[in-house]
């Protein structure tokens, strides 16, 4: 057992009530302990001693340059550091390990070519590790490879309970594919809440230029469902103005947007817009094209392709900005909206860290709808989020090794995750530090529930993504570039169910001996 385990009783007694927990990035924060009986609760998890062996997540890690914005680190942490989050993942581990007595840690590799680092991992039988981190869409391209097994075993032995909101069921629908589970997101890391898509919007700007004369409270047009794209787009064009009188719109002008990509594909997902349809015999068809989709491309079209209104990373790049001062491009893209140069700013929960320092205040709403008949708001999670999956083979140098052990260290484990270390990073950090009063943490409630996944993305299907991006920076050929592509979209969508199919019989004929 680690050294920590000689002062575990006391630091789990310290922090059983609120004290001042200091963040290195944030400040002095109070924490506070969930409430409510969770001791009680606990006993509804069978017991187990497992001896002090290790439980292994293989972290892989994207890269070491630069921001980690590819998977927040919430597996471990070795000790109390004075930071919420980073003492609430030690709190949550020191649980379960006392709990199960284990050790909880991670091996972290830097790679960033997944498939390549598993397969030989595989080929030299050298799967010793219990759980598999890294990004959604890499560890998605290697779902018909034979490296990963079945979430849903775990539910089938009886030690995952799925339903349980720290499992994210939800996700688990979208990510299910003919009825088998292989890659996962729960409440043990926080990368599906900063992942999820949605606008920063900067509220200096938006009293200056005096939107809510001419829209309303913002707050109040998404509470009401009236946050439609139509609203959206003329609010960004309606405060573009170049404001040095240069001619040209520059970085010292005001933009409406600061955007990822500039081609508008990610509206149509918050317009309700899925690339595929789920067929009863679990494949899976081609179907994103309608009347809903060219309205919406020739709607934000002659918006996002103007640089008098929009302002792009790829754009920044092309005109060589000097971008020093500034950790990457991101950043300096981003540093638009924080120097009250634009209105809007799309992006997720990782990114408020640098709008920390921000002068204005600035607040949050969901991506808008596509018309008021729309149901729901949706925030899409990037395919970049870092994901779960199971080694199919299951370690042999541990005399416990197995499913049943796994599966009943996650159910656990994102059970203490969802008492734990969820409200220290939603409730302390986000809502607490990073955000501006109540409406704003309304708005958070909402994007949450707001949270979706998109298939395609999800198993490393890139060439979706390129085709829709097509059509949108070229309205009048959108349908033509559809039809031309269409074929060899649905092939590849053919092709993966094929495989998985294969798969499946693989994996049936292995367990049948």
């Amino acid at each position: 057992m680690k050294a920590k385990r000689l002062i575990a009783i006391l630091l789990a007694a310290l922090m059983c009530v609120p004290i001042l927990a200091s963040c290195a990035d944030d400040g002095p924060q109070e924490y506070t302990r969930p409430q409510g009986d969770t001791a009680s609760n606990d006993s509804n998890f069978p017991g187990a001693d497992y001896d002090g062996e290790d439980f292994t997540f293989l972290y892989i890690k994207h890269s070491d340059v630069g921001k980690d914005y590819y998977g927040g680190n919430y597996l471990d942490s070795e000790a109390l550091e004075g930071r919420t989050v980073e003492d609430a993942v030690y709190e949550r581990n020191l649980a379960v390990e006392e709990k199960y007595s284990v050790n909880i840690n991670q091996d972290v590799q830097v790679n960033g070519d997944p498939a390549k680092l598993l397969q030989k991992k595989y080929m030299a039988g050298e799967f010793n590790f219990d759980v598999i981190y890294g990004w959604c869409y890499k560890l998605g391209a290697c779902i018909t490879e034979n490296y990963f097994e079945d979430f849903y075993k775990l539910r089938d032995n009886g030690t995952a309970d799925f339903d349980q909101e720290y499992w994210s069921p939800t996700a688990m629908e979208d990510l299910t594919i003919d009825g088998k589970l292989y890659l996962c997101m729960n409440d043990i890391t926080m990368n599906k809440l900063e992942w999820a898509g949605f606008l920063f919007y900067n509220k200096s700007i938006y009293e200056d230029q005096r939107l809510e004369d001419e829209f309303g409270s913002i707050y109040d047009l998404v509470d009401s469902g009236k946050w439609t794209l139509d609203t959206y787009l003329n609010m960004v064009s309606y405060v573009s103005q170049d404001l040095d009188g240069n001619g040209t719109i520059n970085k010292d002008d005001l933009y409406g947007l600061i955007e990822g990509d500039g081609s508008g594909s990610s509206v149509a997902h918050w317009c309700g817009i899925d690339y595929t349809t789920r067929n009863d015999d679990g494949s899976y068809t081609v179907d994103f094209y309608s009347e809903k989709l060219l309205d919406i491309i020739n709607k934000v079209n002659p918006i996002y392709s103007n640089q008098k209104y929009v302002m792009t990373y790829e754009n920044i790049w092309k005109d060589n900005a000097d971008m020093s001062g500034s950790t990457d491009q991101w950043e300096y893209a981003r540093s638009f909206f924080t120097t009250d140069h634009s209105l809007f700013c799309t992006g997720s929960a990782y990114i408020t860290s640098e709008f920390r320092n921000m002068e204005s205040s600035y607040g949050i709403v969901p991506n808008p709808k596509y018309d008021e008949n729309q149901k729901d708001y949706y925030a899409g999670v990037s395919c970049l989020a870092s994901i779960f999956a199971l080694p199919s083979t299951q370690r042999t140098d541990m005399k416990t090794a197995g499913l049943e052990r796994t599966g009943t260290i996650l159910e656990y484990l994102a059970y203490k995750s969802n008492q734990i270390l969820l409200p220290v990073y939603y409730d302390t950090l986000l809502k607490g530090q990073r955000l501006d009063g109540d409406d704003d943490s309304r708005m958070l409630d909402i994007i949450r529930t707001s949270i979706r996944f998109e298939f395609v993305d999800s198993i490393g299907l890139e060439d979706f993504g390129s085709l829709l991006s097509s059509m949108f920076s070229k309205p009048s050929s959108a349908t033509s570039t559809y039809e031309r592509n269409k074929r060899k979209l649905q092939k590849s969508l053919d092709d993966f169910y094929s495989n998985m199919l294969l798969l499946q019989t693989k994996q049936a004929g292995t367990e049948s001996k």
